[in-house]
């Protein structure tokens, strides 16, 4: 049987197959059920940064005359709504079962610092900072918007002793670029993709609507071509996020890369099982190929193992269109 233990922040995993962030994992009870399933790691539910705001919702404008109220408020909400998120990782940790690491939904530095102390001293095996600002202001620079990123990392790096993780989007300028910052920020992995919210339109009823929630199979090529073109050249471990359905899935993008694959929709679709289907169906892919381990194929498929890297970037492109490849 094929060994598919890892290495991902310093931690050592039973298998590459990780909990990703979601509802199934926002209680103790969804922890446990996540780690009976075969899931290695779990990350917890993010906490929102709007969560932590909410007694600042209706006195906008008062706040805006009152810029020490609005720290004031933001206190109080740091304080209340984080008390929850603390049990959640005291008591997923209490289970005994896995290594548990806790998210944050973020954008700007703010209170971050001393709350990632607290997911820290709370136990917490690691903290996945998930970067949620979707940039809608034409005024603003992408310079602007990385050095905000890169900033709010290190902030949390210098604060904390655990390791922690960037979960990014993939439409930055140069995601390379961007993680090679992190890294030397303090960062130890990032994470490939997070997923903004999805919106629809209503014409019935002439409004807007919420769009799929869940990835599909087919999400995973995104995260395929960053993790096989970046490994090994940001200085960053590689997480892979979304359309990770069955092993085979999961096993390409170790090929290309990957260090671990998080695992969200496949498990609402196919229940907390989900988790140890997808990590011995890679044993088993493993065994049919004589591959003694996933240590033995990550990265094969990196651009930086191959003898053509140019079939990485516009090669396939081109022969789309002239109809060959």
């Amino acid at each position: 049987m094929a060994d598919l233990s890892v290495h991902y922040l310093g931690l050592k995993l039973k298998n590459p197959v990780i909990a990703a962030s979601s509802g199934l994992v926002a209680g103790v009870d969804g922890v446990r059920k996540a780690f009976e399933g075969g899931a290695a790691a779990v990350v917890l539910k993010s906490l929102f940064e709007e969560q932590l705001k909410e007694e600042l919702s209706g006195i906008d404008q008062e706040l805006n005359l009152h810029p020490e109220a609005e720290a004031f408020l933001a206190g109080m909400g740091m304080s209340e709504g984080t008390e929850e998120y603390i049990r959640l990782i005291e008591g997923a940790k209490g289970l005994g079962l896995g290594p548990v690491i806790a998210s944050v939904n973020c954008v700007g530095r703010g209170l971050w610092v001393d709350f990632a102390k607290r997911m820290a001293e709370a136990g917490a095996d690691a903290i996945e900072l998930n970067i949620g600002h979707l940039p809608d202001d034409p005024e603003e620079s992408s310079a602007h918007i990385e050095d905000r990123i890169v900033a709010l990392a290190s902030s949390v790096c210098q604060a904390v002793r655990v390791p922690v993780a960037v979960k990014l989007g993939s439409s930055y300028t140069n995601v390379g670029h961007l993680m090679h910052r992190l890294a030397r920020a303090g960062v130890q992995a990032g994470v490939l993709f997070n997923r903004f919210y999805r919106m629809d339109v209503d014409l019935d009823l002439m409004s807007l609507s919420t769009g799929p929630m869940k990835s599909s199979p087919e999400a995973y090529h995104e995260s395929l071509r960053w993790i096989a073109l970046l490994e090994g050249r940001t200085g960053l471990e590689l997480c892979a996020a979304g359309g990770v359905y069955d092993g085979q899935t999961a096993l390409k993008l170790v090929a290309a890369g990957a260090q671990a694959v998080q695992v969200c929709s496949a498990a609402y679709a196919k229940g907390y099982g989900a988790f140890g289907a997808i990590a011995e169906e890679m044993s088993a892919l493993l065994d049919k190929r004589s591959i003694a381990s996933v240590a033995e194929l990550r990265g094969r498929l990196a651009r930086r193992n191959s003898e053509r890297p140019e079939i990485y970037g516009r090669l396939h492109y081109v022969k789309a269109l002239i109809g060959q490849g």
